[in-house]
């Protein structure tokens, strides 16, 4: 096979922008078709849908963060002094499209920048990660977590779903350091509302345990801070809206498949 004549086969080929030039991957990096983003990207079967096409947005609130994901998705790289290698992380309730958004801004790097991405759901890497542990060398857990701090841009799904040990906060502080050292971009989604450290340590009331430094702690809140845009992903629950809509297009009018119309 042929080296490729834009990056003389080494994945990346120089470009100009704001009167510098950098290098950023080649078109030929890019996967063939739509099966082989999903298969390349990881993506489970559920999410294999979610596109900035397919995203419907219901209320002004998620019209407002579709925009946000499509001007991060034309500017990126981000190669400034302040802002290189930032990333998203959207936060909100459950069911209100933040994954589908997520997945959609991957999806649209891999196949309109060239980038290798993967989606990761949070505990499942954290599980691999465990099941992979050698007491002895660590060298299977280096392997498995070297190409997610590699991967040019890692989609990481429902971050503090499950409680944080130190042992999980460690990892992962492990894996967004590098990541963040190395200057490149990360995809986060977490239903923890994100919060400044003065503001949860003043509630008292139950709603403290929801917040996002809460559950991850200071410092790896505060990298995340610096290495993200945060998009809050507010309004009524996307999924139902989405299942009504569905709904309606399939069953016709309000009713269900029971015939009940509740």
């Amino acid at each position: 096979m042929s080296a490729c004549d834009r990056c003389g086969g080494t994945g990346f080929e120089i470009v100009s922008k704001d009167g510098g030039e950098f290098a950023q991957p080649c078109a030929c990096r890019r996967p063939a078709g739509p099966g082989s983003v999903a298969a390349a990207c990881r993506l489970p079967p559920r999410y294999e849908h979610c596109t900035f096409a397919t995203f419907e947005p219901f209320r002004p609130p998620l019209a407002s963060a579709l925009e946000k994901c499509l001007r991060y998705c034309s500017g990126y790289p981000y190669l400034g002094p302040t802002d290189e290698g930032l990333g998203l992380l959207f936060t909100g309730s459950a069911g209100v499209g933040k994954t589908h958004l997520a997945v959609a801004v991957l999806q649209e790097l891999v196949t309109g920048k060239g980038v290798r991405g993967q989606f990761w759901d949070f505990h499942s890497l954290i599980r691999e990660i465990k099941n992979s542990y050698n007491p002895e060398t660590r060298t299977t857990e280096l392997q498995v977590l070297e190409p997610v701090i590699d991967m040019d841009v890692l989609l990481l799904d429902d971050l503090g779903a499950w409680k944080m040990t130190d042992w999980m906060v460690d990892t992962l502080f492990y894996i967004l350091n590098g990541r963040y050292m190395a200057k490149r971009a990360t995809l986060i989604t977490t239903n923890f509302q994100d919060a400044a450290p003065d503001v949860a340590r003043k509630d008292d009331s139950p709603r403290r345990r929801e917040y996002l430094v809460e559950r991850i702690g200071l410092p790896l809140r505060s990298r995340l801070m610096e290495m993200s845009l945060v998009i809050d992903v507010t309004g009524d629950d996307y999924r139902h809206a989405r299942q009504m809509s569905n709904n309606q297009a399939v069953l016709g009018g309000g009713q269900s498949a029971g015939g009940s119309g509740r």
